[in-house]
């Protein structure tokens, strides 16, 4: 990766229902409050993490969908600003618009493609993606220097790892040679025989690559979406805002961004203006 250029980190799992658009919201929310400058895209036409953030899909002007249909369309124009924490939306056009990919010359690659000069400018971009193999998830995977894998604790958690990994691998194969798991989370963990099970064989399968922290299930992390809130605005104390923090430093000391060493004093103070402003 070139210098000054930040990450990007797509959060992929094609099997749905396992915390992939909460922990899109979520990580990069828990980034921003780091004192980071997060880019957060949505990449799937059901617009969920749009939505998550606070942005009613009727009131948006401009979208992913016009950076990759119009090359010439100017990036800054799709972006919605926040305090740290900044949007490219999705809106439903985009499944028309993944279905023209077919007649678009290097389609997949028109993401990674418009996303380049944004990478001076942010800590982190984050890639939420849809939940289904196709042009969409092939583009975040070719945009993304790094994925992280989603695996909610039930019984049938780890079967669609394998085929994400086959797509991952063709990738890497053909035009993301240096694209690679940088974690495996446990989502929706509970005190139950099965969690235990997927939480062992994770790491019996890919042992240090799974991050230490678990996001609990959490009535919480299931209200926030609906008040078009991330969960530290919602529920600052909640085990959610607690896990997704935890994270947020797994993955900066991963990545190697932000003040590693100062991680502890800054967390709450972060977490107490963000609380402040929900009493408001």
């Amino acid at each position: 990766m070139e210098r000054n250029l930040c990450p990007v980190v797509a959060i992929a799992n094609q099997k749905g229902g396992v915390g992939k658009t909460t922990s899109a919201i979520n990580l990069a929310q828990a980034l921003a409050l780091q004192d980071l400058k997060i880019l957060l895209v949505d990449l799937d036409p059901q617009g969920n993490a749009t939505q998550g953030v606070g942005i009613p899909l009727e009131s948006i002007q401009a979208s992913i969908s016009d950076l990759i249909r119009d090359r010439n369309f100017q990036v800054e124009g799709a972006i919605y600003k926040g305090d740290g924490l900044d949007l490219i939306p999705a809106t439903p056009l985009l499944s028309r618009v993944e279905r023209e990919m077919a007649s678009m010359t290097n389609s997949e690659l028109r993401l990674s493609q418009r996303l380049q000069p944004l990478r001076s400018q942010y800590s982190l971009i984050v890639v939420d993606t849809p939940p289904t193999f196709g042009p969409l998830m092939n583009s975040a995977l070719n945009a993304a220097n790094q994925i992280i894998v989603p695996v909610d604790s039930s019984y049938f958690a780890l079967m669609g790892i394998k085929e994400l990994m086959a797509e991952v691998e063709e990738i890497q194969r053909g035009t993301n040679p240096t694209l690679s798991v940088l974690g495996y989370l446990l989502t929706l963990a509970d005190p139950t025989n099965i969690a235990n099970q997927t939480w062992e064989t994770l790491l019996s399968n890919f042992g240090s690559v799974v991050f230490e922290t678990k996001i609990r299930r959490s009535v919480k992390l299931k209200e926030a979406p609906a008040f078009g809130k991330t969960i530290f605005h919602h529920a600052p104390d909640s085990v959610g805002a607690q896990d997704y923090l935890g994270l947020a430093h797994e993955v900066m000391a991963r990545l190697k961004i932000g003040d590693i060493t100062s991680l502890v004093s800054n967390s709450r103070p972060a977490l107490a203006v963000v609380k402040g402003a929900v009493n408001e």
